[in-house]
Parts: C-alpha cells; structure tokens; sequence
C-alpha cells in the first residue's frame, strides 16, 4: 500500500498546494494546475498579494511589484495576474539592464521568461475565459512578437513586452 502511494505521488506532477515560481512559466501546469483548483488556493494571501502589486506598479516599484504579483500568482495564476507578474518583471529586468548593461540572463534569455509567461497566460485563460477579447488579442500580439524575435533576432518594430523593458523601437 505505501508503494502504491508513494508512486502516486510520484507520478502526480500537480503540487498539493501552490504552484511555484518556475512551474509559472510551464503552460501546461498552469492550465492543469487551474483545472483542479478553478479558484485557487489560500484566496486571501492571494488577494492581499495582488493588491499590494497593484500598490508597488502605481509607485513603478517593479522588483516589489514583481515579487507580489508572483506570491498572488502562485496562489491563483489567473490570465490577469500572470500578465501583471510578467509586465512587472519585465519592467524590473530592464532596469537591471539600464543600471548594470545587462541582466543575468542577457535580452534574449529575459525575452525567452516574457514568451513563457505569456503562454501562461494563454494557457489560463483556456481555463478560466477571463481575458476581454482585447486583452487577448495583446497576449497574442506579445507572443507573437516575441517569438519573431527569438527567431530572428531582430529588434521589433512595434512589441509592447521590449518597451516594458524600456527598448523603443
């Protein structure tokens, strides 16, 4: 019986509670992950974090905001909180760049974190519907944007995630 179990354990991928920072970036186990639990977890926690991102994005705190935005995310990955975590973190990221001429990850590995997260996004709204249609229609254009990007890599005409991260075309 403790076999059986432990190999149930095993082979469930899905975390018993919340997500964490890296599972955010996998499609796949957002959308899974939202399929079990619609409504989250540890509402609360989630709410109070989400709200205090809010706060953080108003003062363009982007590394509070970014780190809020993902405690809320962890707790409930809606499309909406994962587009502010991803909009926060790119925010901060291109700071980073500006004081240091890089980030750890150089412009390609942060565009390669945005296209992810906005998969995400994608992969949660497939399960909750709660992008407007305008809302989705600027995740596509992101992911879209990005991922010519990542192919060819040429610099954008117009791709909101590369001006977050302050490159204007």
């Amino acid at each position: 019986m403790l076999v059986a179990l432990m190999a149930r354990a095993h082979a469930d991928p899905m975390p018993a509670r919340v997500l964490t920072q890296m599972q955010l970036s996998k499609p796949e186990i957002v959308s899974a992950w939202l399929r079990q639990h619609p409504a989250g977890v540890e509402e609360r926690e989630a709410a109070l974090s989400y709200q205090a991102g809010l706060e953080q994005k108003g003062r363009k705190d982007w590394s509070g905001a970014a780190k809020s935005f993902g405690e809320s995310a962890i707790r409930h990955p809606s499309p909406q909180v994962l587009a502010e975590y991803v909009t926060a973190n790119l925010h901060m990221l291109g700071e980073i760049r500006t004081r240091n001429g890089a980030t750890s990850l150089g412009l390609d590995g942060d565009m390669d974190f945005a296209l992810r997260h906005y998969l995400s996004v994608m992969a949660a709204d497939e399960v909750l519907g709660t992008l407007s249609e305008r809302e989705k229609g600027q995740v596509k254009a992101n992911i879209a944007c990005l991922a010519d990007y990542l192919k060819s890599r040429q610099a954008p005409g117009v791709c909101l995630p590369f001006e977050y991260y302050g490159i204007r075309p």
